[in-house]
């Protein structure tokens, strides 16, 4: 794993954890009272809500999140980029490209008139 991921890799983590912290934070006060006496509702033990955790959300799915945000991030990236330099008026390999392309084209017909 590249170290430029591990942002990607605890912004999965902790998108996926607060998903399941009010239920989890819930629970945990419950069987508290309960266990206090103080509340009668039934609460599934803590290692269900684990296990319901590793089932719906692998390590694997979070990466493959973080490198998906990655991908989507250097796309924004890359498009901000082109659009500073052509306000700039820096001229690309693109932009270089289209013209060389152009040019090809006005030499093939100037070529066929003369």
């Amino acid at each position: 794993m590249d170290a430029r991921d591990l942002k990607y890799l605890f912004k999965g983590l902790t998108s996926t954890v607060s998903e399941y912290y009010f239920e989890f934070y819930d629970n945990l006060i419950a069987k508290g009272k309960k266990k206090l006496g103080k509340g009668n509702e039934e609460t599934p033990a803590i290692s269900e809500l684990i296990r319901k955790v590793k089932e719906e959300h692998s390590i694997s799915e979070m990466l493959s999140r973080g490198e998906e945000g990655q991908a989507e991030f250097t796309r924004a990236i890359a498009t901000e980029v082109r659009k500073i330099l052509s306000r700039v008026g820096v001229v690309t390999r693109a932009d270089l490209a289209r013209v060389e392309k152009r040019l090809e084209e006005i030499e093939k017909y100037l070529g066929g008139k003369g």
